[in-house]
C-alpha cells in the first residue's frame, strides 16, 4: 500500500495465528503505535468520529486510520455505530473490552512521563495523571455511563 502524502509503503497489519502468550495476544490487537494513538483518543479525549481522529496532532493518514479503525472493530475493541443519514454521522465508541485497557494506557503515559523529556506537563491530564489518577479513571469512565450500563454492545453495529 502507499501512503501518498509520505512516498513509503504501509505494510497492513499482521495477524498471527492463536498464541498461548498474554503479551503477544494483547500487542497483535493493540500494539501498533496508531491503534494505542486512536484508544487514546477514544479512552482519554472522548473522541468519537472519523473526522476527531484524523485532526489528533499525529496527523494519521487516512488510509492508516481507516484500517486501524476497523481492526479495532474487528478485535472487539471498537463499537461502530452507523450514522442514520450519512458516513460523517457514523460514530466509535469503545467497548468493555477497550476500557479495560484505561490502566494500562495510564501505564505507558506514566512510563512516557518519566522517560521522555519532552512530556508537556502544562496538559491538564498529565498533571491530573500524575496527582490524582483514582479520580482521573472514574471521571473518564464516566464518559461511557451508557456502556457500562449495558446501553451498547460489544458487538459491531451495522
Amino acid at each position: 500500500m502507499q501512503n501518498a502524502s509520505t512516498d513509503r509503503i504501509i505494510m497492513p497489519m499482521k495477524k498471527r495465528t492463536s498464541t498461548v502468550c498474554p503479551i503477544v495476544y494483547a500487542l497483535d490487537i493493540w500494539g501498533d503505535p496508531w491503534s494505542l494513538v486512536i484508544l487514546r483518543d477514544v479512552l482519554i479525549h472522548n473522541k468519537r468520529y472519523y473526522r476527531e481522529f484524523l485532526a489528533s496532532r499525529e496527523r494519521i493518514a487516512t488510509n492508516i486510520l481507516s484500517a486501524r479503525l476497523q481492526s479495532l472493530v474487528e478485535a472487539g475493541l471498537l463499537v461502530k455505530i452507523e450514522g442514520e443519514s450519512n458516513r460523517a454521522q457514523t460514530m466509535y465508541r469503545p467497548t468493555q473490552k477497550a476500557l479495560d485497557l484505561i490502566p494500562v494506557i495510564f501505564a505507558i503515559m506514566h512510563w512516557g512521563l518519566k522517560y521522555n523529556p519532552n512530556s508537556d506537563m502544562s496538559i491538564p491530564i498529565m498533571q491530573e495523571l500524575k496527582t490524582n489518577e483514582k479520580e482521573l479513571e472514574q471521571r473518564l469512565l464516566r464518559n461511557f455511563d451508557d456502556q457500562l450500563k449495558g446501553n451498547v454492545s460489544s458487538e459491531t453495529k451495522n
